[in-house]
């Protein structure tokens, strides 16, 4: 059929090519945001040590950077702070006690661990960082992974206490508290089902 006896076909055309450019600036954002996480996914790996090409990917696209990650080591106490669904003031006095003692001082890693007070990171968020700690713990030799995994697990429980209790008297740990020291039991203790269920038991 010709121009002149569909009027709209020049319209028709150039909605086309509209929507053609459009798709072809969204492919080629997608591969320009999958080149800088790849290139932060490399950095990670570089400055971290940690060797999983996956964990390291699945970071950079979470919008962890080698200059965040030294927050990294700190997630565990967030996610246990954050399950009841909000930060009480004792947790984040711990919290911010914890990042002062294990040298996340300022600079990018403190801002981006204050920001994880501010605003509850998605699940995927705590899997993945536990993940990576995890992939670190096993790449220690076992005496010192072992000390760095009680370290981190017993301050997890002073968090879940830290907003417990009556009057300040006694500690009590709630179900949504219980559940994510689980969570990081599981995670952190692979392999080790012994280990899980000790460390559960003090709950």
């Amino acid at each position: 059929m010709s121009d002149d006896k569909n009027p709209l076909q020049p319209l028709e055309k150039a909605h086309e090519e509209t929507w053609f450019m459009r798709r072809n600036a969204q492919l080629i954002e997608q591969m320009r945001d999958r080149m800088q996480a790849e290139e932060a996914a490399a950095l990670l790996k570089q400055n971290t040590g940690v060797e999983d090409d996956e964990i390291a990917l699945a970071l950079a696209r979470l919008g962890v950077t080698a200059d965040t990650a030294p927050a990294l080591h700190l997630v565990p106490l967030v996610e246990v702070a954050w399950a009841d669904g909000e930060i009480q003031g004792d947790e984040r006095d711990l919290l911010l006690e914890a990042a002062d003692a294990t040298g996340v001082t300022e600079g990018p890693a403190r801002d981006f661990f204050e920001t994880l007070l501010e605003n509850r990171p998605a699940q995927a968020f705590f899997d993945t960082a536990l993940d990576f700690i995890s992939a670190m713990l096993q790449a220690l030799p076992e005496s010192e992974a072992d000390k760095a995994r009680d370290n981190l697990t017993d301050f997890a429980h002073r968090v879940a206490k830290a907003s417990g209790g009556l009057f300040g008297l006694f500690w009590t740990v709630d179900d949504e508290e219980r559940s994510a020291l689980a969570h990081i039991a599981e995670k952190l203790e692979k392999g080790r089902p012994k280990a899980t269920e000790k460390l559960l038991d003090k709950v």
